[in-house]
């Protein structure tokens, strides 16, 4: 089974490759993920090889902490629509919940699991492999990295853990303490953050927002052409759309809300560049069916919750709309196209 995760995981892997002097677009061709789709944030990619592609260039760029680093050029965006439910919590504690119970939505290529001591309150984040199996060394230290950004983000204080556990046997740099400032143990079964009471009972701070990737936000003092305020705006727009859909809260109340607009400012400025956003949002939806439909151990039922649709047959209905046939026979359509390409692409390698 083919296992995705949301492509705003690799969030600020231009800039971060970039200040090692690496070549960024090679890297991501390297492990077959494409470049464009990573400069977007749009989308999935597969899971083994955006864990592939950290491990490796880590290596390959001589960046030991290469996790860490990645972590600290993200924020809640990067957690996809995990950060946006995550900002419904009432407490980081609720909010840690959350992301552990729906971190499907996110990713089905590893678990966090989310235990409290009902006496002391204390808290354990456990980061491992669906198996149980400890994560790859880069790859665990990027999540738990980001979580630990995410705590600090939600309560906008400073949230260092009591402890942090790690699984390889040695550090693997001296940058822990100055990401964690808590100290850390080596040679554990699982890795893991422990945290206080009083830090999972930190309230979430109303009004934090993740907000867009590479786009200002309304009220920003800078020039902008007519064109480029044109793309500025639709590019907030499609990444609201990305991340509420999966929460099923995606609606033009809902994206004006989060843009700090009113429903009818938001609607007329989209109107005034020919967009209406009920066709923008369905041609997402059609592109990311697309996706997900070529994965053929995806269940349909998963793809129409990714899409924001309640119900299965609101999926089945919005299909029989794009394509005129239902979702499983264009699964089959697209895995027929796969097939035949395969062997057209390896002849067209051995003649080269």
């Amino acid at each position: 089974m083919t296992q995705l995760i949301q492509t705003t995981s690799l969030m600020g892997f231009y800039d971060l490759v970039n200040q090692l002097n690496g070549d960024a677009d090679t890297l991501l061709r390297r492990f077959d993920i494409e470049p464009d789709k990573v400069k977007a944030l749009e989308g999935v990619l597969p899971y083994r090889s955006t864990v592939r592609l950290i491990e490796n260039t880590a290596r390959l760029l001589s960046c030991a902490d290469f996790g860490l680093r990645l972590a600290r050029r993200q924020d809640l965006r990067a957690l996809g629509s995990l950060g946006t439910e995550a900002l419904n919590a009432s407490t980081v504690g609720e909010a840690l919940e959350t992301i552990s119970h729906n971190l499907y939505q996110y990713t089905g290529g590893f678990q966090i699991s989310f235990d409290r001591d009902d006496r002391t309150g204390h808290g354990c984040l456990l980061f491992d492999t669906n198996n149980g199996c400890p994560l790859p060394p880069q790859s665990a230290e990027w999540i738990m990295g980001l979580t630990q950004r995410a705590m600090t983000m939600l309560s906008n204080a400073r949230s260092a853990p009591v402890a942090v556990w790690r699984s390889c046997d040695v550090p693997l740099h001296n940058s822990y303490h100055d990401f964690f400032t808590a100290p850390v143990i080596f040679s554990r079964l699982r890795d893991a953050l422990i945290l206080s009471a009083e830090q999972l009972d930190r309230k979430v701070v109303p009004g934090v927002k993740p907000g867009c990737p590479g786009a200002p936000r309304p009220g920003d003092a800078t020039e902008a052409t007519p064109q480029q305020e044109t793309m500025d705006l639709k590019h907030q727009v499609e990444q609201l759309i990305y991340h509420l859909l999966p929460v099923q809260r995606c609606n033009l109340q809902e994206v004006a809300n989060q843009l700090g607009l009113h429903k009818r400012t938001l609607q007329r400025r989209l109107a005034e560049h020919d967009i209406i956003f009920e066709e923008l949002l369905d041609d997402i939806r059609r592109a990311h069916a697309e996706t997900y439909l070529a994965e053929p151990n995806i269940p349909m039922i998963q793809i129409a919750a990714q899409l924001g649709y309640r119900e299965q047959s609101s999926f089945n209905r919005a299909c029989r709309r794009w394509y005129g046939i239902t979702p499983l026979k264009r699964r089959r359509q697209l895995l027929k196209k796969e097939a035949g390409a395969a062997p057209q692409q390896a002849e067209t390698e051995a003649d080269t």
